[in-house]
């Protein structure tokens, strides 16, 4: 029997996002913002977007775009689920379309992103992990394999707490300390790494679905998190996948601090929401917070062999390095 989206989305939302409760019904919140959320009607702005990101992949196509509106934004998405978000200040509206992929993906990633960006929170594309009470995020392009590592990486005492999006706050007492909130944890995976994990996960329970009818890719759902606390970031780090030159032995992962200049190029590239953010009007104070950012928490480059088979190991020198 398939999941009914909405009501899907309404049973997530007994779990905070990112530092937002997501209140359906009238609720006191106990994390910093609380969003008022409800389904309903959307008329779909007619004028140009403000901001568009087209994204071609082998198996979809999506489209992701922002209007104006006269006191606040609409967001629609394109893809495999289709639908609009539409926000204003605290309240968000979601209308989406019967069929595909539902909108609690898309909210915990872009919809979520778009609400802190303009709250003064710097949303990048990455998993969160924590181990020791030490959160470390991982960044890359999408269809680059972060999923599938860091979630090898929850067999070595890790906690995925984020995946796909991790919303930096400043710790209030402690400027210089970043802190991330836990999503829910769920990570989207093609059908031979969803195989590969299958054999790998034999410690903890997950829960796996089918993503989309016309796709194979798979929903693993992790054990959700106790409570809803901000756990302080150690390090970032930004995966490097390299192909392996044929009869050549595997080289060893490796690990190396990324200059500042790159560094900043990096994490506007791995920004949740391209290059919306002039159009936001928040470009500017945006690229001041990265530099800070960097100023205060190492970034990493880390470098390792492609091949799905050699995962496990390279997760394991990656605990050995970073621990």
């Amino acid at each position: 029997m398939e999941t009914d989206p909405q009501q899907e989305l309404i049973t997530l939302s007994a779990a905070p996002l990112h530092g937002v409760t997501l209140s359906f019904t009238p609720t006191q919140a106990t994390t910093p913002y609380q969003l008022n959320a409800d389904f309903g009607a959307v008329t779909p702005t007619q004028n140009q977007p403000v901001w568009q990101l087209t994204d071609k992949g082998e198996r979809y196509h999506s489209v992701i775009s922002l209007n104006t509106l006269p006191t606040g934004w609409q967001l629609s998405v394109d893809c495999e689920g289709q639908g609009i978000f539409e926000l204003n200040q605290d309240t968000l509206t979601i209308n989406w379309q019967p069929g595909g992929t539902g909108p609690a993906h898309y909210l915990q990633t872009m919809g979520i992103s778009l609400y802190l960006e303009l709250k003064g929170h710097l949303c990048l594309h990455a998993n969160t992990l924590v181990k020791n009470n030490q959160a470390h995020l991982f960044l890359a392009p999408s269809r680059t394999g972060k999923s599938t590592l860091t979630a090898l990486l929850t067999t070595l005492g890790y906690q995925l707490t984020t995946d796909d999006m991790a919303a930096l706050y400043q710790n209030p007492q402690t400027p210089t300390q970043y802190q991330v909130y836990p999503s829910w944890a769920k990570v989207r995976l093609w059908p031979d790494s969803a195989q590969l994990l299958k054999a790998q996960l034999t410690t903890q329970p997950v829960q796996q679905k089918k993503v989309h009818q016309r796709f194979a890719k798979q929903e693993i759902s992790f054990a959700p998190q106790n409570s809803h606390t901000a756990t302080p970031v150690k390090a970032m780090y930004y995966l490097n996948r390299v192909e392996q030159p044929n009869n050549q032995p595997t080289q060893d992962v490796t690990i190396t601090p990324i200059a500042p200049s790159a560094a900043l190029i990096i994490l506007m590239q791995n920004s949740m929401l391209g290059d919306a953010y002039r159009s936001l009007g928040i470009e500017k104070q945006r690229i001041t917070a990265l530099a800070q950012l960097l100023q205060n928490v190492p970034f990493y480059k880390v470098t390792y062999p492609s091949g799905l088979e050699q995962l496990p190991d390279i997760a394991k020198q990656i605990d050995t390095l970073i621990s």
